[in-house]
C-alpha cells in the first residue's frame, strides 16, 4: 500500500472501531502521538528495543489517522518538506551535537 492508501485504511478502520478523527478533537489526537512518543522513549529509556519498534509503529499508525481523517495528501506533504529538508544548510537549527 501507498502512504496514502494507509491512512485511508487507517482512518477508515478506527470509524469502523467508533474512533472519531476530526478538526474538533484535533488537540486530542495530537496528544495521543505525544503519548505514544513518551511511550517510545520509555523504551529507549529502559532499554526495551524489542518492543521499540511497535511504538514507533503506533506513532506512525496515530499520525496516519489524522492525515487519512482530513484527508491530507501525506506523501505529497512528505515530499514537500523533503524538498525544504534537502535546501537547508548542515545541521539546520541545532547547536548541539545531537
Amino acid at each position: 500500500m501507498t502512504i496514502n492508501e494507509w491512512c485511508t485504511h487507517i482512518d477508515q478502520w478506527g470509524r469502523g472501531k467508533g474512533f472519531i478523527t476530526s478538526k474538533g478533537n484535533m488537540l486530542a489526537k495530537l496528544m495521543l502521538v505525544v503519548t505514544e512518543c513518551a511511550e517510545a522513549a520509555e523504551d529507549v529509556r529502559h532499554e526495551r528495543w524489542d518492543h521499540f519498534p511497535e511504538e514507533l509503529a503506533d506513532i506512525v499508525i496515530r499520525c496516519f489517522n489524522i492525515a487519512g481523517a482530513l484527508n491530507i495528501d501525506l506523501e505529497k506533504a512528505i515530499e514537500t518538506k523533503m524538498e525544504v529538508n534537502h535546501g537547508r544548510p548542515y545541521r539546520h537549527g541545532t547547536k548541539s551535537s545531537a
